[in-house]
């Protein structure tokens, strides 16, 4: 095996970096077309699901050009990696990834647009071009560019449609929204409705209403997945998560902590993606 020839678990690293933060099945939520007023009297505590996500809505992240730069430590079956992510994105339109190892030298490119899913193996001249019916056996579930968009960027988004039914208090001083029917005091209170197996809830800052955490429970197919963001930092455009640290459990454990260095909004980007004629397609 050479240095890095490792060429089978590689490929499913970077292709569940591309699409570790997607494991939803909805588009991302529309801006409100009016904004909410909060009187002095009313606590957040006190809003509806549907007031409190108008207000997440509202404070989403909104650039139509994003280009960053991050180090990822991911965890596969046990397995540890780090390497760099370049970034670039066009907002509803164009997701662009380029992986390097921490030599520097790239190993992998993916572009992700609305239709298709491309995929370039530099370290053995292979390539990949396919829809999401590819990733969404790849990882069991339904997916599209709206949820990989609204996860890359931590705005709120509805896991298989569901609607948000819920606020509920959390003794860490966010508010949680749910997809869970009830409403009580606090969401640990709170039992799942097992007409529903799948429950999702999206930790809430009282500051600037952005996700601190998300969690989405499947127990139908025994699939969960918890991200938690960190170090969100002013933009023009909205805050943006610098620290993100996700989790998912299926039938192995995926780990992916992700900080980046870099970020620039609203500058056009170019999205280079060209396969050479002596690649071979991936099969």
């Amino acid at each position: 095996m050479n240095k890095i020839g490792r060429v089978e678990p590689l490929f499913h690293c970077l292709l569940s970096l591309s699409c570790l933060f997607i494991i939803t099945s909805c588009r991302t939520a529309k801006k409100a077309e009016k904004p909410i007023v909060i009187h002095e009297n009313k606590k957040l505590a006190e809003l509806s699901a549907e007031e409190l996500l108008l207000l997440i809505q509202q404070h989403n992240f909104n650039a139509d050009w994003l280009s960053a730069k991050a180090e990822v430590e991911s965890t596969i079956d046990e397995k540890k990696k780090s390497f760099d992510i370049t970034l670039r994105m066009r907002k509803d339109s164009i997701i662009w990834i380029s992986i390097s190892p921490l030599l520097g030298l790239e190993a992998a490119r993916i572009m992700i647009t609305r239709d298709s899913v491309k995929f370039l193996n530099r370290l053995n001249k292979e390539y990949q071009v396919t829809n999401y019916d590819f990733l969404n056996n790849l990882l069991r579930m339904n997916i599209d560019f709206d949820i990989i968009q609204g996860i890359l960027t931590g705005n709120i988004f509805a896991y298989k449609k569901n609607k948000f039914n819920s606020v509920y208090n959390d003794e860490d001083r966010y508010y949680i929204i749910s997809t869970l029917s009830r409403h009580k005091l606090k969401r640990s209170m709170e039992e799942k409705d097992l007409n529903k197996p799948i429950v999702q809830d999206m930790w809430i800052s009282d500051e600037n209403y952005r996700i601190i955490k998300l969690s989405i429970e499947d127990d139908k197919i025994k699939k969960a997945l918890i991200t938690q963001y960190a170090d969100f930092r002013s933009t023009n455009t909205g805050f943006f998560p610098y620290h993100s640290n996700t989790v998912i459990s299926a039938d192995s454990k995926l780990l992916f902590n992700i900080v980046y260095k870099r970020l620039l909004v609203n500058e056009p980007q170019q999205f280079p993606f060209t396969i050479p004629s002596s690649y071979t397609k991936i099969r």
